[in-house]
């Protein structure tokens, strides 16, 4: 099974949270895990959005929407076509985030 990119960060923070007695007297401690049914990408993809930080696809998302609504309201047709053309572009970064899967 391949790696994900974060698993050495994440196992390099939570040696290093152990060294340091961090993780020492939580809250829950000894509790049952809740959300083991998730799948890696939806865990931490709830854990970003919980530490108020979204994936680079959400944000690009947001933008092509923006722009999209712009292109209805664009009557010239040299700005129509920009601005056709950096929807483009953000359809083509979305589907690179997409692919990286981060």
């Amino acid at each position: 099974m391949a790696k994900h990119p974060l698993d050495q960060l994440i196992e390099q923070r939570i040696k290093e949270a152990l060294d340091n007695g961090d993780l020492s007297n939580l809250p829950n401690a000894g509790k049952p895990l809740s959300d083991l049914n998730l799948s890696s990408d939806d865990l931490l993809a709830r854990v970003v959005r919980e530490q108020g930080g979204e994936p680079a696809f959400v944000t690009l998302n947001r933008k092509l929407q923006t722009l999209l609504k712009r292109l209805d309201q664009v009557k010239d047709p040299i700005r129509h076509k920009a601005l056709e053309q950096q929807i483009a572009d953000m359809r083509t970064k979305m589907a690179i985030e997409r692919e990286r899967g981060v």
